[in-house]
Parts: structure tokens; C-alpha cells; sequence
């Protein structure tokens, strides 16, 4: 045995430079495969670890509204209580918020100082919530941690953040400067792979109404409602039980409201993957994206596999009278093959421990494209660990089984006279097949990466219709102890500000407040949903949006008249000009409407510009926004500052500029586009190492040819050409196969957005373009370094 490794690492070390080579090809494509299989995993195991995770189920909502189909995991505030009081056989109900406004904790230090910490992984929770998910407890007790108000459970690091090395438990934190919290208890961190990412939970006995939604009609998209069914309760069956069982808290009016409901449940593994639903993470991975991934990852499998082969057919030539030898002595071709798959055992065995010295290096430096940090654990993650000791198996049969076969098969009298010929042209078509199947992976990937950039390209410049140029957004805590109106009238003093505004979602925001209107056109009724704003005075005038028709809305906290946009109008069925003046009902509301404004995009591309109608309500403003002027932003920025800090002093200042917010919209898109380029990138330095060869294996079979034609006169350009020819035509195929599968998959992701590009033709161009300079270049450094040599040397024998 000693002796069969020993020779094996001799015969790696003899052709050092072939061997490098293939170590290069062989831990790029396993360090590609391992990050994919590590995302895959993570994506896969979110909220698996809570205990009885099959049996926890979320309650979601289809809604059926004028002739739509909408999905909701918001529910009303009433339905847990409701859930919990008419089916008592569950084994767990639990309510969780995190709609409130980010608190602010303060905490006086051993200093006697106040500091202040802004909190955004808050929830508002009910006691039977640490009784359904699995958290690991340091102090306190689980079962009575949220049962008295005003109770608060910290992780450790929120605990550590807060207090320092100082004990937590019992300890009392100031919220919002409204009311004290008592520390109840401390939990461990909870680990990446979760959809509650929590690490403050405030007992939710603060008052169910605090929002004042108290109401089966209202809908709050980040309340959500978990349940534990008992073992001899199944799913279908209790769904059956919630199709009608609700209606009984409907009546009047309000009937139709219900009737357009169905409650449903979505199993706890399936939050992560559902993407007609949003979860607190606001990051839902869908099946056809872990597909992609997986099908991406297997591309590149077989690409470092494809390589290993095309590598060794180099080999092959130099090694065949060793075999030839080997034969003469007594050997077998078995014994022959087992040699060389031992050579790629050991090869591959190395490009793997490679690949575990620099994953934790690669995962790093790719964690800000991903959006999480994934951990390399192959002594307690079972996946890792089997991926990482199959590789050098499935690689060395994959590989290693059709060269050692090729090798073993020459006759030890045609190997010993050079004479190789053999079936050596079907080998070589094989290879060709073999470098046409890396050309198409590349040729696809390439394609992707530029329809992706294309498509970003295309959201950074599409107009929003308003103008987002040195637009501020800041949040606005404590509003009903404040005048709204006296603080607009500071902000819009501060030397270097154009204009303030405020309202209840800014101008666009992934947070949208809709319901639906009535009104009354041409003696037919007519309802539809709309997106609602309540505005403060120069909203319009904030941010640049441009009356069609009517006037801007007048200067009072009355309710004057509604702003609608040019939707709005269409769904009411008139054109802009003839809906001003027309009465509308919005939430109890009825006037006319004054003005409409040009549409303009509230929400991200993804979404059709909708209707949307504003009305006055300063009272209703969570969020300022501050027209600054650009010749001394600096100056009016802290001029801001100053005075929000002077209204909210107990609050910490944060504030967004709009085209940040905007940009932020597309930042799934943004990390897709930059993975699948590194993908790319990756591919064609793998298929460029395959291709030389490819290109070396051809050279070496045509040494004689190309003396001859040296002697008789050919140039190096001509002969560089003759070599090049043939991956001309590869390319050419790859394109054909190519091309259809990126469009086809290309249609699919542009399908997400309701405004987008057409690929056109220039992406494919582009493809086969960079596709061609990376063959010319591998192709002309082999073919120019045949061509170059002594024909002398080319045509001796022996």
C-alpha cells in the first residue's frame, strides 16, 4: 500500500506543472460547489430547531376582492383571543407584533449618566410564545417570563449591549420615555437560520387596542398569529373548521368583509419559502431560486470534473509508454487503472483540503453578497462533513475513471512506437462534446449576469416621478405630545431648507396603507382598492409631484379634500381632469376631490403604479421628510438635527436619504446579479483551464503537421488560425443551445417586475462576444506557442 501512494505522489510531483493545474481547476469548482451547498443547507434549516416545528403552524389570510386574489399573514387584533376561545383543543396560541415604531431604551449607567439605545428587533409578545419556540434560557423562567405587564426578555448580546458585564435580570429600562420595563429574563442569541429574529420581546399585555385597530375590519401586515395543534388534530382538519368560522364576528356592513376572507395555516418550515407572504426577516427564498442554486452548482461540478478530463488527455501521450512498460513487465489493465484513479484520489483528496484552508476566507468576503454569513463546521454540520469526504470519491469516478480506462486501453506495442492513434479521434470528439457543454454553461451564466445588470441599470434610472435629489426621511416618535405644525414651521426656517412635509408612510415605502373607496359616477357605484397617505401641507411641494388637474389640497387639519393620482382615476372610470370635483369616501371620510396628481411610483418597480388617494392628516405622521438645498447640505443637515433633537430628547436622530431608500428596494437584485457574476467568472476560469487541455492535447497530436506546414511555408498567424477554427464552431453550437435556455430562464425572473426591460439582442452579442475573447486568448497562447517551435524538433522521430 505504502508503495502504491508513494509512487502516486511521485508520478504528481514529476509533472508538477499538469498537476498544479488540475489542483487549480479541481478546488475552484469544489470551493463553488461547497458555498452553494453551504446556502442551500442554511436556507433549508430556517426554524427547524424550535421543538415540535411540524406541529407549529402560522394562521394566514387569502383575501378575494374585486375580482382579485391577495395573501396576507397580517391578521386583526381580536383573532388570537377569538382563535384561542373557540378552539380550545390547541396546544398553543400565541400573538406576535412588531409593528410599533422602533423604541428607544434608556438606561441610566453606574455613572449616573443616561444613555439612550435604539431597538429594531422588537416584539411585542404573548406569554405561550416561549412555550411554542425553543430558546435556550440563562435566567429567568419561561413559563411566567411575559405574564405580568410591563416585563421585557432580552438575549444575551441585547443583554450584554444594555448592561455591560453587570447582572440583568430585574433590572429596569426606561421605553420611550413613557414607561419602565422590568428585565424578566435572558435568553440565548438566536441562531441565523430563523424568521423571528428577535432579541427583545416585551409582554404584549400593553393593551391590545395600542395601535387602535381593535377591530375584526383592520389588517396589520406585521401582526402575526402562531398555533400548536395537538397531535390527534391534523391541518386539514382544522382548516376545514376556519372556512366559515369566523363570520360570526361580522355583521352589517361588515359581512362583505368577511365573506372575503379565508383563513388558512402555513406550516413553520414554509415561512422562509412562501413568497406570497412576508415574515420578519422581510426575506422569503423561493423553491425556484434554491433550484437555480442547485442546478448552478452542479454546473459547476461537472465543469471541474469536464476540466479534470480534458486536463488529463495531455497525459495520456506522455504517460502511455510508462503504460505500455507496465504491460510489457506483467501488468494488468486493471492494475493500471486502479494507479491512475489512485492519482486522482490524491489529487482531488489535496484540491479538497485546499478548498477547507480558504472556504472560511471565501464565505467572509462573500457574506455581504449573500446577506448573511454562512459557517463552515464540517466536525458538527453532518451535510459538510459528507460533502466534503465524498468529493474526493464522486470527483475520482467522475473524472478520473474515463483517462485511467483510455490509458489502460493502449496496446503495449503501439504505445512503446509512439503510435497512439487508435480511436484517438473519438476521444478527441468527446472532448470537443465535453468543452461544448463548459461553453454553453459559461455562454448562459454570462448572459444572465448582463440581463441582470441590464435590468439594475434600468431601475437606478427609470423616473420615479418625483424628485428623490437631497430628499431626508426621519422617523417621528411621541406625535401626539408635540405640535406637528410648530415643527415643520422650525424645520422649514433652518437656513439651507427648501421645504418640510410629513405623513404617515413618506412618498415611497414598502409600507403601504391601503383599503377601499366609494364613489359615485355616473349613477353607478363604484369601489376599488387604493393605497391611502395622510399628508401634511408641501407634501406635494417636498417632493417635486406634479398636479394634472385641480389644486393641492388646502392648509387645515380638516378634512378639505382628497389628492388622488391619474390610477385612481381610471378605476373610478373618468379621465383626470373630469375626477376633480367628484365625492369620494375613503375610511369614513367624504369629500370631493380637489386635485390629481401625476402617477408616480409609491412602491418599488416590482409593483404596477396602483390607485392612491391622499387626504390631510398631520395627526397621522410617522415619518418627516426635508427638502434640502445642495449648496451646503452639511450645514442644513445639522441644522436639522439640532432641532429634532431639541423636540425629541429622548430619542436617538437617524434619519434616510431617499435615494438610499429607493436603492434599497432592489438590493435582493443587487446581490443576485453580483453572485451570479461571480458564478460566471468562476466558470470561465475553470472552462479556460479545461480548454488548454483541449488545445494541448491537440497540439501535441498535430506536432508533425504543424512542422510540415512550417516548412512549406505556413506563418505562425495562419497556423494560430487553423487552431482557433474548430472552437469557433464550438462557440457557434454553444450559442445555439445557450441562448434559448438564458432567454427562457431570463423571462422567468423578469416576470417579477412589473416594469422591465426587453432583453433585446445585445446581451447574447455581448455573451458570445466575451465567450470568444477568453477562447481566442486560451487558444492563442497554445496554438502560438506550437506554431513558434523549431520545425526540426516537430518532425524528428525517436
Amino acid at each position: 500500500m505504502y508503495n502504491f501512494w508513494h509512487t502516486n505522489f511521485r508520478a504528481l510531483w514529476k509533472n508538477k506543472l499538469h498537476s498544479s493545474v488540475n489542483l487549480l481547476g479541481l478546488t475552484l469548482g469544489i470551493v463553488s460547489t461547497l458555498v452553494i451547498v453551504l446556502t442551500i443547507h442554511f436556507e433549508l434549516s430556517f426554524d427547524r430547531y424550535h421543538a415540535d416545528a411540524d406541529r407549529i403552524y402560522r394562521i394566514v389570510t387569502e383575501k378575494q376582492e374585486h375580482g382579485q386574489v391577495g395573501f396576507t399573514a397580517g391578521i386583526t387584533y381580536p383573532l388570537p383571543e377569538a382563535i384561542r376561545n373557540d378552539f380550545p383543543e390547541l396546544a398553543g396560541v400565541t400573538m406576535v407584533d412588531a409593528n410599533e415604531t422602533p423604541p428607544v431604551f434608556g438606561i441610566v449607567d453606574r455613572n449616573g449618566s443616561k444613555k439612550l439605545f435604539k431597538e429594531t428587533k422588537v416584539a411585542y409578545a404573548d406569554p405561550d410564545y416561549f412555550s411554542m419556540f425553543t430558546y435556550q434560557w440563562i435566567e429567568g423562567n419561561p413559563a411566567d417570563a411575559l405574564t405580568r405587564e410591563k416585563t421585557v426578555v432580552l438575549t444575551q448580546s441585547e443583554a450584554r449591549k444594555l448592561f455591560g458585564d453587570a447582572p440583568a435580570l430585574n433590572q429596569v429600562i426606561s421605553c420611550n420615555n413613557k414607561f419602565d420595563l422590568t428585565v424578566s429574563g435572558i435568553v440565548q442569541d438566536p441562531p441565523l437560520n430563523t424568521d423571528l429574529p428577535f432579541t427583545v420581546f416585551i409582554s404584549n399585555r400593553l393593551g391590545a387596542d395600542k395601535h387602535g385597530w381593535d377591530n375584526w375590519g383592520s389588517t396589520s401586515a406585521s401582526l402575526n398569529c402562531y398555533v400548536k395543534l395537538p397531535e390527534h388534530v391534523s391541518q386539514p382538519d382544522l382548516e376545514q373548521r376556519m372556512k366559515t368560522w369566523h363570520m360570526k364576528y361580522f355583521s352589517g356592513d361588515a359581512k362583505e368583509t368577511g365573506e372575503s376572507r379565508f383563513y388558512f395555516l402555513q406550516r413553520l418550515r414554509d415561512v422562509h419559502f412562501d413568497t406570497r407572504f412576508q415574515n420578519f426577516n422581510n426575506r422569503t427564498v423561493s423553491s425556484a431560486k434554491l433550484l437555480t442554486l442547485s442546478l448552478i452548482g452542479f454546473l459547476l461540478f461537472a465543469t471541474a470534473c469536464i476540466n479534470f478530463i480534458n486536463l488529463n488527455t495531455v497525459l495520456i501521450i506522455s504517460r502511455a509508454k510508462e503504460a505500455g512498460v507496465r504491460k510489457v513487465l506483467g501488468g494488468v489493465r486493471k492494475d493500471i487503472v486502479l494507479q491512475f484513479l489512485g492519482e486522482t484520489f490524491l489529487i482531488t483528496v489535496l484540491a479538497t483540503v485546499v478548498c477547507a484552508g480558504v472556504i472560511d476566507l471565501v464565505l467572509a468576503s462573500l457574506s455581504p453578497v449573500l446577506g448573511f454569513k454562512l459557517r463552515f463546521e464540517p466536525f458538527t454540520d453532518p451535510v459538510t462533513g459528507l460533502f466534503l469526504l465524498g468529493v474526493p470519491f464522486v470527483i475520482t469516478l467522475a473524472a478520473g475513471l474515463y483517462p485511467a480506462m483510455a490509458l489502460a486501453a493502449y496496446k503495449p506495442v503501439d504505445a512503446l512506437k509512439s503510435k497512439l492513434t487508435g480511436n484517438a479521434g473519438q476521444r478527441l470528439s468527446l472532448r470537443r462534446t465535453l468543452i461544448g457543454v463548459q461553453l454553453v454553461i459559461s455562454q448562459t451564466l454570462v448572459i444572465a449576469t448582463i440581463i441582470i445588470a441590464r435590468q439594475l441599470d434600468y431601475f437606478a434610472n427609470q423616473p420615479m416621478g418625483l424628485d428623490t435629489s437631497a430628499v431626508i426621511e426621519f422617523e417621528i416618535p411621541e406625535r401626539e405630545k408635540i405640535n406637528l405644525r410648530d415643527l415643520m414651521g422650525r424645520l422649514d426656517a433652518i437656513p439651507g431648507v427648501e421645504s418640510s412635509t410629513m405623513s404617515n408612510t413618506g412618498a415611497t415605502s414598502g409600507n403601504k396603507w391601503s383599503g377601499d373607496f366609494d364613489a359615485v359616477v355616473d349613477g353607478r357605484k363604484v369601489t376599488a382598492e387604493t393605497g391611502v397617505k395622510f399628508i401634511a401641507p408641501d407634501f406635494l411641494k417636498t417632493y417635486r409631484l406634479k398636479l394634472v388637474a385641480g389644486k393641492d389640497l388646502a392648509s387645515s387639519d380638516s378634512v378639505t379634500g382628497f389628492i388622488v393620482n391619474e390610477a385612481f382615476a381610471r378605476a373610478m372610470g373618468v379621465s383626470a381632469q373630469d375626477a376633480v370635483g367628484m365625492p369620494v369616501s375613503m375610511w369614513g371620510r367624504n369629500a370631493m376631490i380637489s386635485g390629481v396628481i401625476e402617477d408616480y411610483h409609491s412602491e418599488s418597480l416590482h409593483q404596477v403604479i396602483a390607485p392612491l388617494i391622499m387626504m390631510t392628516g398631520i395627526d397621522v405622521s410617522y415619518i418627516g421628510a426635508v427638502k434640502l438645498q445642495t449648496a451646503d447640505v452639511k450645514a442644513a443637515m445639522q441644522g436639522v438635527e439640532k432641532v429634532w433633537k431639541q423636540t425629541f430628547p429622548n430619542y436617538v436622530f437617524e434619519y434616510t436619504f431617499l435615494d438610499d431608500t429607493i436603492r434599497q428596494f432592489y438590493d435582493a437584485e443587487r446581490k443576485t446579479s453580483r453572485l451570479i457574476s461571480i458564478f460566471s467568472v468562476v466558470a470561465i476560469l475553470i472552462g479556460s483551464i479545461g480548454l488548454l487541455g483541449l488545445v494541448s492535447f491537440m497540439a501535441a497530436r498535430r506536432t508533425k503537421e504543424v512542422g510540415i506546414r512550417k516548412t512549406l511555408g505556413a506563418s505562425v498567424g495562419s497556423i494560430m488560425a487553423l487552431f482557433s477554427k474548430e472552437f469557433m464552431y464550438l462557440i457557434g453550437i454553444a450559442f445555439l443551445i445557450a441562448a434559448p435556455v438564458s432567454y427562457y430562464f431570463m423571462k422567468q425572473w423578469l416576470a417579477n417586475f412589473a416594469y422591465r426591460i426587453e432583453p433585446g439582442v445585445f446581451p447574447y452579442l455581448a455573451g458570445v462576444f466575451v465567450i470568444m475573447t477568453v477562447v481566442l486568448v486560451t487558444v492563442g497562447i497554445v496554438a502560438f506557442r506550437a506554431a513558434s517551435a523549431n520545425p526540426i524538433k516537430s518532425l524528428r522521430d525517436e
